[in-house]
C-alpha cells in the first residue's frame, strides 16, 4: 500500500467514525427496547466492533446464530459501531446491544449469565473484550482459506477456535508454534448447509456460467492475493468477448478499500460488464454485490477465484474451480494441474491468441464434473459429512464447550 493509499484510508476511516458517532443515539433508540433485560438469560453473544464495510463478516454468521437461538438459547449481537448496528438490524431478528462502553458491555453480560462470546475476525478491539473472565471466548473467523491471516498467532488468545475441518487443523498446527491443538474444534462450514435450497439466478441457455469472484487487495504485502489489480480487467474483457460464456462478477466486499489501483480496476471491470449486454442482449452478464455468495457459486458452472474462502466454498459445493494465485499454498498442489494458474502465467495466456487457450480451459472445466483431486479435498477441508450438518455441529460445540445449559 502506497503512502497516498494509507493517508486516504485513514481519512476515510475517520470520516466514517464521525458519522457513526453522529447517528449513535438515534440508531440506539430504534432497537434498544429489544435488548434483553438484566433478569433474562443470554447464553451467547457475538461481538463485533468494526465499521459497516466489514459487516459481511458478521452477517454470514447470522443464520447459524439464529439457529442457535431457535435451539432454546438466548443470543445477542454486541456491536460497537452505530452504522454497523443499523445495517445488521435490517438483516436479522436477533437482538442487538449497541454500546461503545466496555464497562457497560461487561456489566450487561454478567447480568445475563453469558456462557460464550463469539468473534468473527481478529479485530484489535476483540482484545479489549477478551479481558472479561467467565465466558468462553470462541474465534469463528468469517471464512476458510489458505490466506496468511488464517494462521495468525492471535488465535492463541481465544479459549477455542472453531474451524471447518482437518485441513485447517493441519495448517494452524504447522504454522503457529506452540499452539494448543485442544483449542481447535472442527464444525464444518454452516454457511453451506442450505446452499442447495435457496433461489438461484436463471441460467442463460447454451452458455457456460463463469463466476469470477476475486478477493480484495489486502492491507499488506503478505495479504496481497487479489487478481483484480493484475489480470482482472483483461480476464473479464476476454470472457465477455466469447459467446460461450455468461460472466458473473462478484468482487470481495472490501475490494478497493485500501488501494486506489484496486478501486480503479474494479470500476473498469464493472464498466466493461455494464456495456457488454448492449453487444449481445440476453447474455446474462452481471455484477453481484449482495446476497448469499454460496448461491452465486451454486448458480455457476465454474468458479474462477483467488486464494480465498470462495475457493474453499466452491470445493465444498462441488463446483469446478480455476484458482488464480500469486503465492505457493498446499491447495495449489492438491488440485489438478489445469485448475491452478499463477497470475503471471494467466497474464501471458490472456495476451496470446486472444486468450484462446485459457478460454478453452475455462469452457472445458465448466462443462465437466469437478476433478477427482478437487473432490478428494472436500472431506479434508470441511469434514464428513462435508455439507448439511455443520449448523448442528456448531450448536453442539457451542453448548458443550462454553458450559451453557442444554435447553430443550
Amino acid at each position: 500500500m502506497t503512502t497516498f493509499d494509507a493517508v486516504l484510508r485513514q481519512s476515510q476511516l475517520m470520516s466514517k467514525k464521525l458519522h457513526a458517532l453522529a447517528v449513535e443515539k438515534r440508531v440506539g433508540k430504534k432497537f434498544g427496547n429489544d435488548v434483553p433485560g438484566p433478569s433474562e438469560t443470554v447464553d451467547f453473544v457475538a461481538f463485533f466492533a468494526d465499521a459497516p464495510g466489514q459487516s459481511y463478516q458478521l452477517e454470514q454468521w447470522l443464520a447459524p446464530f439464529e439457529a442457535l437461538q431457535r435451539s432454546g438459547h438466548g443470543v445477542c449481537l454486541v456491536i460497537m459501531n452505530a452504522l454497523t448496528a443499523r445495517q445488521v438490524a435490517g438483516r436479522t431478528s436477533l437482538p442487538i446491544l449497541l454500546s461503545r462502553s466496555m464497562e457497560h458491555i461487561e456489566t450487561t453480560l454478567a447480568s445475563w449469565g453469558t456462557s460464550g462470546i463469539f468473534y468473527v475476525n481478529n479485530s484489535q478491539a476483540n482484545f479489549t473484550m477478551l479481558r472479561i473472565n467467565g465466558p468462553a471466548h470462541v474465534h469463528l473467523s468469517h471464512g476458510e482459506s489458505e490466506k496468511s491471516s488464517m494462521v495468525s498467532n492471535q488465535l492463541k488468545a481465544y479459549d477455542f477456535a472453531f474451524i471447518a475441518g482437518h485441513a485447517a487443523r493441519t495448517r494452524i498446527l504447522e504454522c503457529i508454534p506452540r499452539f494448543d491443538p485442544a483449542k481447535l474444534v472442527e464444525i464444518g462450514r454452516p454457511q453451506l448447509d442450505d446452499a442447495d435450497s435457496g433461489p438461484l439466478a436463471p441460467r442463460t441457455a447454451a452458455r457456460t456460467t463463469v463466476l469470477y469472484a476475486p478477493t480484495w487487495e489486502g492491507d499488506g504485502k503478505n495479504m496481497a492475493y487479489t487478481s483484480v489489480t493484475s489480470v482482472g480487467t483483461k480476464l473479464v474483457e476476454t470472457l465477455l468477448s466469447d459467446d460461450r460464456f455468461t460472466l458473473v462478477f462478484r468482487p470481495h466486499p472490501k475490494t478497493g478499500s485500501w488501494s486506489v489501483k484496486a478501486r480503479q480496476e474494479l470500476a473498469r471491470i464493472e464498466k466493461a460488464i455494464e456495456a457488454a449486454p448492449s453487444k449481445g442482449p440476453g447474455t446474462g452478464h452481471r455484477v453481484e454485490v449482495s446476497g448469499d455468495p454460496s448461491l452465486s457459486i451454486m448458480a455457476s458452472d465454474i468458479v474462477v477465484c483467488d486464494i480465498s474462502a470462495m475457493a474453499m466454498d466452491a470445493i465444498g459445493l462441488d463446483k469446478p474451480l480455476l484458482l488464480l494465485h500469486s503465492t505457493d499454498t498446499p491447495m495449489i498442489h492438491q488440485l489438478a494441474a489445469e485448475q491452478s494458474l499463477s497470475l503471471e502465467h494467466a497474464e501471458t495466456l490472456l495476451h496470446e491468441e486472444g486468450g484462446r487457450q485459457l478460454l478453452n480451459t475455462v469452457a472445458r472445466l465448466g462443462g465437466e464434473r469437478p476433478s477427482e483431486r478437487q473432490r478428494s479435498l472436500r472431506n479434508n477441508v470441511f469434514g464428513d459429512p462435508a455439507l448439511g450438518r455443520a449448523t448442528e455441529r456448531f450448536i453442539s460445540a457451542a453448548i458443550a464447550l462454553t458450559g451453557a445449559v442444554e435447553r430443550a
